[in-house]
């Protein structure tokens, strides 16, 4: 079970991987409820687990020292990849349906 959960720079435990696509399938779904449904649920969801996964991944080889640390800081990441991810097609989504 422990190496389930390791969070270092060289590996990443199975548990942290469901964890950031647990942020990014979330995130989807507030943006989804968000925009009224005028968007696709299964675009939102790709586009959020896709950033969430690289926003956590690219936090745990950066930043950090200890393995909480670097959870902590993963799961910061991951949200904030996600939402701002989120943001920004919302934007361009909105910007080319004029």
């Amino acid at each position: 079970m422990g190496s389930l959960m390791t969070v270092s720079s060289e590996t990443t435990g199975l548990l942290v991987w469901l964890v950031w696509i647990l942020i990014g399938v979330f995130c989807a779904l507030c943006a989804s409820r968000f925009t009224g449904g005028r968007r696709s649920l299964w675009f939102d969801m790709i586009i959020a687990v896709v950033a969430a996964a690289l926003g956590g991944y690219l936090s745990t080889q950066c930043l950090g020292e200890t393995p909480m640390q670097m959870f902590l800081i993963s799961i910061l990441a991951a949200i904030f990849s996600a939402g701002i991810m989120m943001w920004v097609v919302g934007a361009l989504v909105s910007h080319f349906r004029k």
